[in-house]
């Protein structure tokens, strides 16, 4: 398309809040504008692809106030590795809690029946915030896609070693036939407990964060995870051990699972705060630092 007519965009400047540096072609003069501003003009109109391409990511970098998700092309490579590496927390994690979610265990000091994956389990809620937070709505439900069939491969899997007869000088295989039997009893639970309330924790936490204008961090994180909590602990617990367990020992399951999100939920605030720190000071500041050079030398 036809483009740099009258305008080019020569750089950025990062005195208090960003600013664009601009150079009139007819005259050679120099403006400096605000980057809202400027994408609110006409000016941006007769810029390049690429210029474009940097006015975007300075606007949406995060230092704005202004949030969106990049697209796969336009991202950091520090930024798709950490989120390769919370993708990959997060599938181990729900693996894990599928595995040990079969025994129910009593602490007597507490008066809880749960199982000991609950302890690990809500770690998954800071991942998801986190994900929210920095990666958009739509790439927080990538993920959780991703583990849910990372954890079914694994599940299927594991099953299916229990179809090929062991040796019958191996003492465990009725436990371990029975202990995989298990899982599998409560893999629609699990399954449908960590979708519905990953989606909603997800959901809430973007709908929140763009009714405050991206403020009040720990408003959000709290409000989606005490609430996609409540959900995971009554899909799980009435699915898993119905008919299993008295309705007694059920009630006492989701109100101690409930409990024990929630203190996670509120101890989760500030590792969500130091996560967002180290995200603005070691991937979205040397991201945009590179794209400000990148596009100041490109001609």
């Amino acid at each position: 398309m036809d483009s740099n007519k009258k305008y080019k965009l020569l750089g950025f400047n990062r005195s208090g809040s960003i600013s664009a540096n601009i150079m009139i072609l007819a005259t050679g003069k120099r403006i400096s504008m605000g980057l809202k501003e400027l994408d609110d003009s006409t000016i941006s109109d007769d810029f390049n692809r690429s210029e474009l391409k940097a006015l975007y990511r300075r606007l949406y970098d995060g230092s704005n106030n202004l949030t969106t998700a990049y697209d796969l092309g336009d991202r950091h490579e520090r930024s798709w590795y950490a989120y390769l590496i919370i993708t990959v927390a997060l599938s181990v994690i729900y693996i894990f809690s599928t595995l040990c979610g079969v025994k129910p265990i009593q602490i007597p000091t507490l008066d809880m029946i749960v199982p000991p994956a609950i302890f690990v389990y809500p770690l998954t809620f800071i991942l998801v915030d986190i994900l929210n937070e920095f990666y958009g709505l739509r790439l927080a439900r990538r993920t959780i896609i991703i583990s849910f069939i990372a954890n079914l491969i694994f599940v299927l899997g594991v099953w299916a070693t229990t179809l090929v007869p062991s040796i019958p000088q191996w003492e465990f295989s009725a436990t371990y036939n029975g202990i995989v039997h298990s899982i599998m009893a409560v893999l629609l639970a699990s399954s449908a407990a960590y979708l519905l309330s990953e989606n909603v924790n997800a959901y809430l936490l973007c709908k929140i964060k763009e009714l405050t204008n991206s403020r009040y961090l720990f408003v959000r994180v709290i409000t989606s995870t005490v609430v996609a909590s409540a959900i995971d602990s009554v899909v799980f617990c009435t699915l898993a051990f119905y008919n299993v367990l008295s309705w007694d020992i059920i009630q006492t399951m989701i109100l101690s699972q409930f409990l024990i999100k929630v203190v996670y939920a509120l101890l989760g605030v500030g590792p969500i705060y130091a996560t967002r720190r180290l995200f603005n000071r070691y991937i979205n500041v040397d991201h945009a630092k590179g794209n400000e050079y990148a596009y100041k030398t490109a001609r």
